[in-house]
């Protein structure tokens, strides 16, 4: 078992509280890691006397926003203490807790404790930092002596931070989950926060209305209201109506045609010829509903990413979606593609057409690193190091899928 905190030499003892002070950790955490940091609180304060932990559910004062709750707490507290794990990175509640607009504050000035309970994508407004693993036999005394620490001594001990990269042309700066994600339906579409500028596109986008109003756009696509987008509905309706045209074509044989006269088997076989092919029809139809309406579904929100695009085209960042639950956004330099729209007449209007129609695609590109082969493309001269540039792009598209209503470029 894990020494505790001091049994390697002299036993420590926590810092004392300034009068502007009331706690010496804050800790972060998921409801479904409860149980691991409640037990490493109860050894912590038991090892450490006069320890003194806030924790959400005993320290928050009822009634108050949850947003006033935290912020209050974080600044009356010596430390901050994250529990990461894939729970704590997906769940709405932690998101607000590690939000920048909270943290930014944190990182500059307060020491943050990063322990990494089990693997996960680590948010990436924290990821600069090194965790701390909670399967290294040393953990729980590394823990102890980090709490112990003074702030101003801290500087060295803090796991290191690790510089950022730089900015370039075709730079994936964020990829963006919707809040919802857990136990969303494959029909439904997911909806993205927009509390904040994320901290990996401050660097490019200051005005957080830009950012809510373009992702705001995306969250207004409706999702369906239909009862076939329930794979309950649609199977049971599919089968019944493709049994019920084999029983129309079994009819007339049941009936016996021989026996009726001449004008009610003529009846009986119109109404046989027409309605058989037409409950195929609809059944076939109610089976493979939510493959067309993921098509639709995603050609509209395409056209609402392009939107969204358009207003932040200008501080050289694109948004695009494959999925209906995830964003990408990429920096690329746009205004020397923009130039060449300009040579063409109405050159602005082509360039507000482009960014609509293929803005999206062209940034899942540029997210994946993988552009379409073209060799027209290949030996033109372009505006991005690796890849095809914008204007490359849409030319390229325009001549694949011609009749789109835009002219090439």
């Amino acid at each position: 078992m894990d020494p505790g905190p001091g049994e390697e030499g002299v036993a420590l003892a926590v810092s004392p509280l300034r009068p502007s002070e009331k706690f010496h950790v804050f800790v972060s955490y998921s409801s479904m890691d409860a149980t691991w940091t409640h037990g490493l609180i109860s050894r912590l304060e038991a090892d450490l006397p006069g320890l003194r932990v806030c924790l959400h559910e005993r320290d928050f004062t009822p009634g108050r926003n949850v947003l006033e709750n935290m912020a209050e707490c974080i600044q009356h507290s010596q430390k901050v203490l994250l529990v990461l794990s894939q729970d704590f990175v997906q769940s709405r509640w932690c998101l607000l807790e590690a939000d920048l607009s909270l943290f930014g504050y944190c990182l500059e000035r307060k020491p943050v404790i990063p322990v990494l309970l089990r693997p996960c994508q680590v948010p990436l407004h924290l990821s600069h930092l090194t965790y701390l693993e909670a399967a290294d036999s040393r953990f729980y005394r590394k823990v102890g002596q980090l709490l112990c620490q003074p702030n101003r001594c801290l500087a060295r001990a803090l796991p290191a931070r690790r510089p950022a990269a730089s900015l370039y042309s075709g730079k994936t700066l964020l990829t963006l989950n919707c809040i919802n994600r857990d136990g969303l339906p494959s029909w439904k579409v997911g909806s993205f926060s927009t509390l904040a500028v994320p901290d990996p596109l401050k660097e490019v986008l200051e005005d957080a209305e830009v950012f809510k109003h373009a992702v705001g756009i995306l969250n207004a696509v409706p999702s369906p209201r239909s009862c076939l987008r329930y794979l309950g509905c649609r199977v049971p309706l599919g089968i019944f109506l493709l049994f019920l045209s084999l029983g129309l074509l079994t009819l007339p044989l049941v009936l016996g045609l021989q026996e009726n006269p001449p004008a009610q088997r003529f009846l009986l076989i119109s109404a046989t010829v027409f309605f058989s092919p037409l409950f195929v029809i609809l059944g076939v139809n109610s089976l493979c509903w939510f493959r067309r309406f993921s098509r639709k579904k995603m050609r509209e929100l395409v056209l609402r990413v392009g939107e969204a695009n358009t207003l932040l085209a200008p501080h050289s960042l694109l948004m695009g979606c494959d999925t209906m639950n995830k964003l990408y956004f990429v920096y690329v330099l746009l205004e020397d593609c923009r130039r060449v729209f300009l040579e063409a007449a109405e050159g602005e209007a082509l360039f507000r057409e482009a960014l609509l129609r293929f803005s999206s695609s062209y940034a899942c590109c540029v997210a994946h690193a993988h552009f379409p082969a073209g060799e027209d493309a290949q030996g033109a001269p372009g505006h991005l190091e690796l890849g095809l540039c914008f204007c490359q792009f849409v030319s390229l598209q325009l001549k694949r899928h011609e009749g789109l209503g835009v002219n090439p470029v």
